[in-house]
This record gives structure tokens, C-alpha cells and sequence, in this order.
């Protein structure tokens, strides 16, 4: 795919109004624009279906993009595969691949987010934060569900995808160990945060029978759970280790991509660098609420960095 231009961008609109007029038909759409094009329209449609989630029903649910979070890539993945199996009659190996590990990391989000009881009506608590200062307000609330939730969120996940364009584009290029070591990687990075999640997740449970009838579990300390928040495992090194893990993740896909490309540095790390921006200022917000419920979350702050762990900081557990 070559870099994007002012000239591609107005051929691939002139594609999407002869579609919309019907002077085109969809399939003959599908394979004479870019693969990014119609993965692009998926993303506009989810916008609007995404606001209209915002809007009604009983309450207003800006849940949706959580719910789905996962399968969102993995949806543009699927895209790029069968548009290169349409263009060029046969099945792009690499991406192939990338779907297997994609779909056991879409697996894990979506039964992690299952346990915290999201598909049954919980959500997240940092919504109620949000929109807390918001429900009073109609003309913020639309403006924030709109410009958040239901655009940039959508769109950031679909452009995660982008440096698999690199790969669309290597279609032909017999796999080599270059491929087995990105795969390997990306699959090694899946399984380190499904083991930070298990960890999160282990301890909410303990401390959740804990503060019910004061039991201890899975050898946690009484000073522990009282603490409120987990600093075992990949957590005495990072404080948000599972997202550090997700930034490794999407990082990985960009090298991937790039490792095919005439540079290291291409259009495509647009992608990953947003979603970086994302999950800082998400971690960011998350630390202001955990500092206001637990009073020794400002000495964890001190002691062990914010993702990106360095040998000389790190979490001690005092002795009791």
C-alpha cells in the first residue's frame, strides 16, 4: 500500500461516492479500493452506531466500544484477508498467523471483561467519574459521547491495525524466520498479559472475600489486601504492567510491518503511537482514582514506575 496522498485520499472518496450513488457495485467497490478503504467505512458505521448506543435505551450506555474492544482489530484483520484472497486469489500467510494469536488475545479481553461483569450490566467504575460531572450538562454529555466515545475510540482501534497494511503488501513474500520471530514475539507479549490480568484478577477476588468475612487467600497477607490494590508479580515492577504489556503488543505490529518497509519509521506508526497517547492519559486517570480510595497508593507511585519497569525501582512488601 503506497504512502497515502492527497491524490489516493481523493481517488478512494471518488470510489465511495460512485458506491453510495449505485453506479458501483459493492464488490466491485471492495477490490478496486485500498483495504484500509473499507475497513475505513466499517469504522464510520461503527461511529454511528456507537452515538446511538449513547443515546438510548433506558440509560445512557457508553459501554458499547468496551464490550467490543477486542474484536474491532481483529475485524479489520479479517478485512485485509479477504480483500488480498479477492485481489489476488490467494490467502495472506502472515496475517493468517497474526489472526490465531489476535483471536486467543481477543478471547482473553473479552472473558477478563465477562468476569468483571461487563456483559451483565457493571461497568467500569472510572465511567461513573466521568460522567459524573457531565449528566447535568446535555451539550457536554452529546459533545463528549460524540467526540470520545463514539469517534476517536472506534478509530483509534481500527488504526491499530494499520502496520498490517505492511504485511498486506508482503503477501507474496515466502515466510521466513524474520516472521517466526514478530509472531513469536507477539504471541510471547499476548501470554505476559494474560499473566498480569491473572494477577489483577486473583487479587480482587481475595481481597473481595477478605472485606466479606475477613478470610485470607491465595497467601495473601492481611496488609495486602487491606492495601486495596495489587503490587505482586509483574506489578513490583510496573504499575500498570498489563497495559504496558499492550503497548509492547501493538509496538510489536508495528516493527512487524516495518521490517517489510524501505524504512523503520512509516505512516503506519500513526496507529500505535495514538494509542500510546490513549492508555498513558487512561493509566493517568486511573492513578488519580486509586490515589483518592487508597491512602498508600502515593508511596506505591514513589517506589515503582508508571509502566516501563527499571531495575532500580521496584515494589518491597514490608514485613508485618
Amino acid at each position: 500500500m503506497a504512502l497515502i496522498t492527497n491524490q489516493v485520499v481523493s481517488d478512494q472518496l471518488a470510489l465511495i461516492r460512485l458506491l453510495f450513488a449505485g453506479k458501483l457495485s459493492f464488490i466491485d467497490f471492495y477490490t478496486t479500493s485500498l483495504p484500509y478503504t473499507s475497513t475505513f467505512i466499517f469504522g464510520c458505521a461503527l461511529i454511528i452506531i456507537v452515538f446511538v448506543s449513547c443515546h438510548t435505551g433506558k440509560k445512557n450506555d457508553f459501554t458499547l466500544v468496551d464490550k467490543i474492544w477486542p474484536t474491532i482489530t481483529v475485524s479489520c484483520t479479517i478485512n485485509y484477508i479477504i480483500h488480498g484472497y479477492l485481489v489476488f486469489n490467494q490467502l495472506n500467510s502472515r496475517l493468517l498467523l497474526l489472526l490465531a494469536i489476535q483471536t486467543c488475545w481477543t478471547y482473553h479481553l473479552m472473558e477478563l471483561f465477562a468476569r468483571r461483569g461487563g456483559y451483565s450490566g457493571v461497568e467500569d467504575h472510572r465511567w461513573a467519574v466521568v460522567l459524573r460531572d457531565l449528566k447535568d450538562n446535555q451539550v457536554q454529555l452529546i459533545l463528549f459521547s460524540f467526540a470520545y466515545v463514539s469517534f476517536f475510540q472506534p478509530l483509534m482501534l481500527i488504526n491499530n491495525s494499520l502496520p498490517e497494511l505492511k504485511l498486506y503488501d508482503a503477501g507474496s513474500v515466502p515466510l521466513s524466520p524474520r516472521d517466526w520471530f514478530y509472531l513469536g514475539l507477539i504471541a510471547g507479549l499476548v501470554g505476559f498479559e494474560y499473566l498480569c490480568d491473572t494477577y489483577v484478577q486473583e487479587y480482587q477476588v481475595a481481597k473481595a472475600i477478605y472485606l466479606k468475612d475477613k478470610t485470607l487467600t491465595k497467601d495473601y497477607t492481611e496488609q495486602e489486601l487491606q492495601r486495596g490494590f495489587c503490587t505482586r508479580g509483574p506489578f513490583a515492577f510496573s504499575r500498570h504492567a498489563n497495559f504496558c504489556t499492550e503497548q509492547f503488543i501493538w509496538l510489536a505490529h508495528y516493527l512487524y510491518g516495518a521490517s517489510f518497509d524501505s524504512s523503520w519509521l512509516n505512516w503506519t506508526l500513526v496507529g500505535p503511537a495514538t494509542f500510546f497517547l490513549f492508555v498513558c492519559s487512561s493509566a493517568g486517570f486511573t492513578e488519580a482514582i486509586s490515589a483518592s480510595r487508597y491512602p498508600e497508593y502515593m508511596v506505591y507511585r514513589e517506589k515503582v514506575p508508571f509502566l516501563l519497569p527499571l531495575p532500580w525501582k521496584r515494589w518491597t512488601e514490608a514485613k508485618a
